[in-house]
């Protein structure tokens, strides 16, 4: 069954977007959850395939969920979309969300998308394919996000849509969404499937995010939707919707690697978006912030990647402080844990150095940051002076870096 957008009932369940323009609402299925891709989310990604040489065709979405990401790429490429949706009630949630969409003033084309009720590994041999977006479910509680937990599986997409794909000169346009918490191997398993149809086709990892140094989405973009030499990507959403993502590109270099020396009192402290680290490219990153300064790296992994160099970091360029945690100069090194006892002697410490301000930026416990947070707060609260900064430790050491902000 064909669902067209221009007869989509639109008396289902709603739920707003805060990154979606006023009076947008997105439906969703009877009973199930509204989990979707967010609008800024999906706009960004359309906005970058709008750079890309596509073919004549539609653009085939075969397990389209809510449909949103669907209803962005047709509404900023004006091109028509065909999705396929197993579970009906999502199919018609999908169907009203591109009628909403076409609502607001976007490209009329989207009202010539159609929602099939169906299974997406059935291909269509009347279809003319420009680009293939397949974001598979995955169960929500998965430990391992395993390419096998996927549904529908990525061959059996392949094998039923390859042949439906217009080749251009760098091959078809293929975007798959994957976990973001795959590894390395998972990853060269996924080039492999996609090689195994497509040989030697160029392709380029895609890690976004929205901030709180967590990857949202990563996708592998191949054949005319990949850049031409470039194996990665990094994009940073703004949290402001009216500014564009911050796009890194490059190709990894070296893993970093902690080493294991004192810091300095007077040298640079910098605790990075763990997201960029993930990426791979912070060396692409550090080209321009820190250009032609020595870099050694204090923590590699965890929610708190953390470097040292003798130079503030140069954060002129729009949206590079979207990458940055904390950054400053140390100007203390208190020898001590951190613990509730050790309080008093941080926050003296700190009032020395005329500290009003000092955040815990170190891997504490739940139960413990609020009250060792709370209490460094109150101290400097009562007698602290004008200047703002942040405490962080190299793991396994308990020496402290009192760090101030500058600027």
């Amino acid at each position: 069954m064909d669902l067209n957008p221009s007869d989509a009932d639109l008396s289902g369940p709603t739920v707003k977007d805060a990154t979606a323009p006023e009076g947008l609402l997105f439906q969703y299925a009877e009973n199930a959850k509204p989990l979707a891709t967010p609008w800024q989310v999906a706009v960004e990604r359309a906005r970058m395939i709008r750079q890309c040489p596509l073919e004549h065709g539609v653009i085939l979405d075969p397990a389209c969920g809510s449909g949103i990401q669907l209803a962005a790429y047709c509404a900023i490429l004006g091109r028509r979309g065909f999705g396929i949706e197993l579970d009906e009630s999502t199919a018609h949630a999908a169907v009203a969300n591109m009628r909403r969409v076409a609502d607001q003033g976007f490209d009329s084309t989207i009202l010539e998308s159609k929602i099939r009720v169906g299974d997406g590994t059935i291909g269509d041999a009347s279809l003319s394919v420009a680009m293939l977006h397949i974001d598979p479910a995955r169960p929500r509680n998965s430990r391992t996000h395993g390419l096998e937990e996927m549904t529908p599986q990525l061959p059996d997409i392949f094998s039923a849509w390859k042949d439906k794909l217009a080749q251009g000169e760098r091959g078809p346009a293929i975007l798959l969404d994957l976990s973001p918490r795959i590894d390395e191997n998972q990853r060269a398993e996924v080039e492999s499937m996609v090689d195994e149809y497509w040989p030697d086709i160029e392709k380029t990892w895609v890690w976004t995010s929205r901030g709180r140094g967590r990857v949202d989405r990563l996708s592998l973009w191949a054949g005319a939707l990949s850049k031409p030499g470039i194996t990665r990507r990094f994009v940073r959403i703004s949290p402001d919707i009216k500014d564009r993502a911050l796009v890194i590109e490059g190709n990894p270099a070296e893993e970093p690697m902690a080493i294991r020396r004192p810091p300095r009192k007077g040298e640079s402290v910098t605790i990075l978006d763990s997201a960029l680290v993930e990426s791979g490219l912070t060396q692409s990153w550090f080209e321009r912030v820190l250009p032609g300064q020595e870099i050694t790296w204090g923590v590699v992994e965890g929610r708190r990647p953390q470097i040292h160099h003798d130079s503030p970091l140069d954060l002129s360029g729009k949206g590079d402080r979207l990458l940055v945690q904390a950054t400053g100069r140390i100007v203390k090194l208190v020898h001590c844990d951190l613990e509730e006892a050790t309080i008093p002697l941080l926050a003296e410490a700190a009032r020395e150095y005329g500290f009003g301000k000092l955040t815990l930026r170190i891997p504490l416990s739940p139960e413990a940051q609020p009250i060792l947070q709370g209490g460094i707060d109150r101290m400097l609260s009562a007698r602290g002076g004008p200047r703002r900064g942040f405490v962080a430790r190299k793991p396994g050491d308990s020496m402290l870096l009192l760090c101030v902000i500058d600027a």
